[in-house]
């Protein structure tokens, strides 16, 4: 039970402290875009922008991976209905373009496939 703890302990300050950077580093972007928009030719302005977003990416990178991860395990457990939707209108336009029976010369039906 300790190691459970202390586990649940590590996770929750981590989650603290990237949510944290995360709000830092977008706070920072939008002061910078506010000191751009006064002195637009500022070269070193720009450049902290692109730090600060490029810190922010990397932040979000291992939320946005898990997101992915989850939705794919979403997708297998409950099945992709899209495809579902595409297999059966793939067989009933087959279903369309089959003939099932033809009309002889003496005016009788046939459904034998030979």
């Amino acid at each position: 039970m300790e190691i459970r703890g202390f586990t649940i302990k590590y996770s929750k300050n981590k989650v603290k402290k990237r949510k944290s950077a995360e709000i830092y580093f977008q706070n920072q972007i939008d002061e910078l875009y506010k000191k751009v928009e006064k002195h637009p030719s500022n070269k070193q302005i720009i450049n902290e922008i692109y730090y600060a977003r490029s810190r922010l990416k990397n932040i979000m990178q291992p939320k946005t991976k898990g997101r992915i991860l989850r939705s794919k395990v979403r997708w297998h457990e409950h099945g992709e209905r899209n495809t579902r939707y595409f297999y059966s209108l793939e067989k009933r336009n087959y279903e369309k373009k089959t003939t099932t029976k033809l009309k002889l010369a003496d005016g009788s039906f046939t459904y034998d496939q030979s």
